[in-house]
């Protein structure tokens, strides 16, 4: 199952076109294969007030093991935020501590921080019925950078294939964003969010409490912290060779800043996923390099992946002419890094049959466990110029 011919992106709307070489995608495959009960492992806090992952999928029998991260106070706790439904309540507590707790019924079971609900700091466990399954599932797929204008702005597109529709919250932040509680300094004011299908324009967002399904919004559990952001929840269709979509975050007014664009899947359990995934912007220096997230959830086994990193092949005025990538775990350790592709692992590179198309864009070939990443794409001495970060995984 190969998805990287499929889309292609063009040089001028940043929107998903068939067939081309220059394709912008994190492509997540589901493995299935039967397995035994599992314990998934949940962070809490660390870098910002949330959970990471804030959305798993399981089966029932199956164990989640909340680890605290942070020496800030947390709290899981079962319920609607804000309204406990006691069937679990770690209490209040900081880094060390762990909590786990076994999910014997099938059903949706929503949770929250207390000392940090009003930061949106939600989380969510969907456990399906039948017998547990082994996947590869991207929960939460987030690029941040600064938003330019003109072509400079961010751009992320994805595929989603199967035989069902796939429900999704697309977030667009700019206020909020923060590292370890200290917010980012030139943050987008105020993003705006517009979401593109094969025959254009779906729909639209400024701030979020102004769309006219605000509720679907919070239903999710996961809506944006400040109101001046934007999120659009939409049912996408799907068919079995994908169909691509193309999210774009903006400055209202033409306004510039550091913003996020998020990908969160809100119905894991249906038969259809978010295959590619893809970021493409203004590649800047400092704290204003690429960004890319990307989890990898439930899975008894490991992934194995090529990230790239696309400047000189990109068909647009203004490209990165050396980019360089690094990719790191949820801990802050780097898994490797490159410069020119052929310098390292060249014939596994090659192997893969998805090597760049030139010898300055960079590459990465790794086998991960289940949890988060990241992958920055930098320019080789501090040049700036429009990269892609791409992610495939290999089978």
């Amino acid at each position: 199952m190969k998805f990287y011919n499929q889309t292609a992106w063009t040089s001028t709307t940043g929107k998903l076109s068939g067939g081309g070489r220059h394709v912008a995608a994190l492509v997540f495959l589901l493995l299935a294969a039967v397995a035994p009960a599992a314990t998934f492992n949940v962070r809490v806090g660390g870098d910002a007030p949330a959970f990471d992952p804030s959305l798993l999928t399981i089966q029932p029998g199956d164990t989640v093991t909340w680890t605290w991260a942070s020496t800030f106070y947390h709290s899981v706790t079962s319920g609607k935020p804000g309204i406990a439904d006691g069937l679990f309540d770690a209490g209040i507590h900081r880094s060390p501590f762990t909590f786990s707790y076994t999910f014997p019924n099938a059903g949706t079971f929503d949770y929250y921080c207390i000392p940090h609900l009003n930061m949106g700091m939600t989380g969510r466990i969907i456990v399906g019925s039948g017998t547990s399954t082994s996947a590869s599932q991207p929960l939460n797929i987030s690029t941040r950078m600064r938003v330019e204008t003109g072509d400079n702005v961010l751009i992320g597109g994805f595929i989603v294939t199967g035989t069902q529709p796939k429900k999704v919250i697309v977030r667009a932040v700019g206020p909020s964003l923060q590292v370890n509680g200290v917010p980012v300094p030139g943050r987008l004011a105020n993003p705006t969010l517009e979401l593109y299908g094969p025959s254009g324009l779906i729909t639209s967002n400024d701030n979020w409490q102004d769309a006219p399904n605000k509720q679907e919004t919070i239903d999710s559990t996961i809506p944006p912290t400040d109101p001046l952001e934007s999120a659009i929840v939409a049912t996408l269709p799907a068919n079995g060779t994908g169909i691509g979509y193309t999210a774009i975050v903006r400055g209202a007014g033409g306004g510039t800043g550091v913003g996020s664009m998020e990908v969160y899947d809100l119905d894991p359990a249906a038969n259809s996923k978010l295959a590619n995934i893809s970021s493409r912007g203004f590649v800047q220096t400092q704290d204003n390099v690429m960004i890319g997230g990307f989890i990898l959830g439930k899975n008894t086994g490991s992934a194995k992946v090529i990230v790239r990193a696309i400047g000189p092949s990109l068909p647009v005025a203004g490209k990165l002419a050396d980019p360089t990538i690094e990719l790191f775990n949820s801990n802050g350790q780097l898994v490797r890094g490159n410069d020119n592709w052929k310098d390292t692992q060249e014939a596994e590179i090659q192997a893969t049959g998805i090597p760049p198309t030139n010898d300055m864009e960079s590459a990465i070939v790794a086998t991960l466990p289940q949890g988060s990443y990241t992958a920055i794409v930098a320019g080789k001495g501090g040049t700036t110029g429009v990269g892609l970060v791409e992610v495939y995984q290999l089978p």
